[in-house]
Formats: structure tokens, sequence, C-alpha cells
């Protein structure tokens, strides 16, 4: 019984240590995300103006409020503006690198985005 308390024991440690790690992943994320970010084409701004929220700029709309929520390769975005109230959030494949931000939009529509992967330049 104790080898099995033991092994019980490492392998909950094990899933500790890799489930911090992850969560140390998501902070610094969320921390390198946080900025102006313009698309390639020019056609989109987006303004991480923290942790939570972002405002994206377009032709015809400034300044539109969503909220989000960063995992290790997935965004979950909330548009939370005054144009649609009620929209349903979805969740996009992004990657960050350096001052390149690509989000996978094809796989749903996001309200105010196209359905295309988008990259971004950090401003």
């Amino acid at each position: 019984m104790t080898i099995l308390k033991s092994i019980t024991l490492v392998l909950l440690l094990i899933i500790g240590i890799i489930v911090s790690c992850k969560k140390e992943e998501n902070l610094a994320n969320n921390v390198k995300i946080i900025g102006v970010w313009i698309s390639i084409d020019k056609s989109d701004t987006l303004d991480f103006a923290d942790k939570t929220d972002f405002y994206k700029s377009s032709v015809g709309f400034k300044h539109d409020l969503y909220k989000y929520h960063l995992t290790t390769d997935s965004i979950l975005i909330d548009y939370s503006g005054i144009r649609m109230p009620m929209v349903q959030n979805t969740t996009h494949k992004y990657n960050l690198s350096g001052n390149n931000l690509t989000i996978d939009f094809n796989n749903k529509n996001c309200f105010g985005f196209e359905l295309v992967v988008m990259n971004y330049l950090r401003k």
C-alpha cells in the first residue's frame, strides 16, 4: 500500500508541475500581447489594453471593445461593444512570436472579423 501511495504522490506532483508551467506560459503571453497590433494589410488594428480587454479599429468602426482570454495556443474572444449585444464568443488558434501575432479566424465566424488567418505586427 505504501508503494501505491508513493506512486500516486509522484504522479500528482508531476501533474501539478505541468499545470503550473502551462499557467506561467499563459501569464507570459498575457503580458507579451499587451500593446497595439496592426494587420499586415493595414485593415485592422487591435489594441490589447490589458489582460482582459482589447479594442478593434477598422474601416468604419473605431475602438470596438472585445474581452479575451488566452490559453497556451487559443484565444477566446467575446465581443462586448454596443453594436451587437449578446454575440456568442468564439475560440481561435493563435501564435505569438516576438513582434508577430497570428490569429486563425477560419474556424468560426467571430463578430467583426473575416473568416481568414490574420497576421499582425506590433506597432
